[in-house]
């Protein structure tokens, strides 16, 4: 009986670590990202932004895609842009003509964060 107890219990512990670590990391849970992202595209998963940090040349269109369960924005943090809500499988653009730096975040999940940086050149 107790050796019972003991296999039960260790099999209910396998399955919670399993469920917790098996989606930990990212929205593919265990995959990598996928590999077939365009130049220029940041993706939104697991509550951030990939890559955090984009250097474009004047006059690229740069899309923000989300693969993430969550809703998501691209917020301009000086009003340059915003995407508004986007659901999983949305993507937006925005042409960068301006040379300079621009911070941006996520309006839900900023303080989480999600933010980022696009670098015109």
């Amino acid at each position: 009986m107790k050796r019972n107890m003991v296999i039960l219990a260790g099999t209910l512990f396998g399955f919670v670590m399993f469920g917790v670590l098996g989606c930990k990391g990212n929205s593919y849970g265990t995959n990598p990202k996928p590999s077939n992202i365009p130049p220029n595209t940041v993706v939104m998963g697991s509550i951030s932004f990939n890559p955090a940090t984009l250097t474009v040349t004047k006059g690229t269109t740069v899309t923000w895609r989300n693969d993430d369960a969550a809703v998501h924005t691209s917020t301009s943090d000086n009003a340059g842009w915003d995407t508004g809500d986007m659901q999983r499988g949305a993507s937006s653009t925005t042409v960068f003509n301006t040379v300079g730096t621009f911070k941006y975040h996520c309006t839900y999940h900023r303080a989480m964060g999600m933010v980022g940086t696009i670098t015109v050149q």
